[in-house]
């Protein structure tokens, strides 16, 4: 308690006067012999263990005037907020595999996988004919016979080509990176194959390496073993000395890598659809969550619904506000699932989600979210205005996401460009709306464009309580 929390003018009407008298009204009730101590004229009615006046004033004696303005009152504890978005919600695969594409470790394998390359080429043709065996016929033909230097040149022509496959590729993906022209929708499909194209040559070229090393080590490793009767061998002790040691080295190497290729190629993206649309889950709620403390509650409807009406009187594409009625329904009937009105943590929503969403066969899964979509976007738009197909410029966009979830204007701008192809109407934007919530393939970008949007871009103040 402080001096503002005593309202103004509290003591006027008080009046000062003297003390009341001490002396009771007479009592007309039986007599009893229990007196109250230091005052002989007040009797208790069969009281005897009450606590007198005297009594209270020495255990606890009253506060000093001064002390009223000086005491401060201990304000009531506030619950606690956990921003649950801060929070790594990337399981252990996914941050040993984005640590391991940024790391000094996989330019390392790449430089060693460039030097065993050139080298292999090298020795291959310095040596050509020199390391080979043969086997015999009873009659002296050659029945079947292995040259160990013309597959040494094999092995090495198809690492140099990998190494050269890939650093087109990544060159490729720096020039995308900085891009400022926008891709048209009727080009994507021929990018699309484009991709899926060099993904399988890629895959093929990787196979080809693993397999060629595994059987290069087959041949130099057993060089000398017996063979049969009738085998003849010939090799340089120098050559032979450089592939069986080399050989060792590669797979020391290289084998690792071959093994997390080969995770994340066939293992691993089954699951990583699972983690990649839960992750997209994650932003969705966060856009519903205005003070983001992990709870949509009803105060964050309330100012969701304050920032949809921004966005509604910014676009344009709506001449009314939807009606509170029908602003709440959609809320109750999508977001709240523990009742009206009722808050449900972004765990409790995305298991439903999980659960009606994720358990659906993958070309169902639009229609699932379609709804809930839809009546988002009803929020600001209306079904007449998408149909139109007016196109939404940049600012726009840029607008949209500035009120909607505080994403970075500069950030805003470099995923339209790079990601939202052109034109984008209203209709489009509500698709990539759908496919954010119910598309699972981590690889394409159809899936991807809102997720790129929001994904760890965002300005600090959304992290603010």
């Amino acid at each position: 308690m402080s001096v503002g929390d005593i309202t103004q003018n509290s003591f006027t009407g008080m009046e000062k006067s003297g003390l009341l008298p001490t002396s009771p009204p007479a009592y007309s009730g039986p007599n009893t012999s229990n007196e109250l101590q230091g005052n002989s004229r007040i009797s208790v009615i069969g009281a005897a263990g009450i606590v007198t006046p005297d009594q209270v004033h020495e255990l606890s004696p009253p506060p000093a005037y001064d002390a009223i303005f000086t005491r401060r009152t201990t304000e009531p504890p506030r619950p606690h907020k956990s921003n649950n978005y801060k929070e790594d919600d990337r399981n252990l695969w996914e941050k040993v595999h984005e640590w391991f594409e940024l790391s000094i470790l996989q330019l390392i394998i790449w430089l060693a996988w460039l030097a065993f390359s050139i080298s292999f080429i090298v020795y291959g043709l310095m040596y050509d004919g020199q390391c080979n065996w043969k086997r015999y016929n009873k009659k002296g033909k050659v029945e079947q016979q292995e040259d160990l230097t013309g597959f040494m040149r094999v092995e090495g022509g198809v690492m140099c080509g990998t190494i050269v496959f890939v650093l087109l590729c990544r060159l490729l993906a720096v020039l995308d990176r900085y891009r400022t022209k926008r891709h048209s929708r009727s080009d994507l499909e021929g990018y699309k194959k484009c991709g899926g194209h060099l993904f399988f040559l890629g895959l093929g070229l990787y196979i080809a390496n693993f397999g060629l090393c595994i059987a290069g080590a087959s041949k130099i490793i057993p060089f000398y073993k017996d063979k049969g009767s009738n085998t003849t061998f010939k090799c340089d002790q120098e050559f032979y000395s450089f592939y069986y040691y080399a050989k060792i080295m590669e797979l020391v190497i290289l084998m690792p890598y071959a093994l997390y290729v080969i995770l994340a190629l066939f293992f691993v993206p089954n699951l990583q659809k699972k983690w990649f649309l839960r992750h997209k889950w994650r932003q969705w709620v966060r856009l519903l969550d205005a003070d983001q403390d992990g709870v949509i509650s009803a105060d964050d409807m309330e100012k969701t619904n304050a920032k949809l009406e921004r966005i509604r009187i910014l676009v344009g594409a709506r001449n009314t506000a939807l009606s509170g009625a029908n602003q709440k329904k959609w809320w109750n009937d999508h977001i709240f699932k523990c009742g009206a009105g009722k808050d449900i943590s972004i765990e409790d929503y995305i298991s439903y989600l999980e659960g009606t969403v994720g358990a659906a066969p993958p070309h169902e899964r639009a229609n699932k979210v379609k709804p809930f979509i839809t009546g988002f976007f009803n929020f600001f738009s209306t079904e007449d205005y998408r149909k139109k197909n007016l196109i939404l410029g940049e600012e726009d966009f840029v607008k949209f996401w500035t009120i909607l979830a505080d994403v970075d204007e500069r950030h805003c701008r470099e995923k339209f460009v790079k990601h939202i192809p052109t034109p984008l109407t209203m209709a489009y934007f509500m698709e990539d709306f759908v496919a954010f919530t119910s598309h699972d393939e981590f690889w394409n970008e159809y899936g991807n464009r809102i997720f790129n949007v929001l994904k760890g871009e965002r300005s600090d103040r959304c992290c603010k309580a």
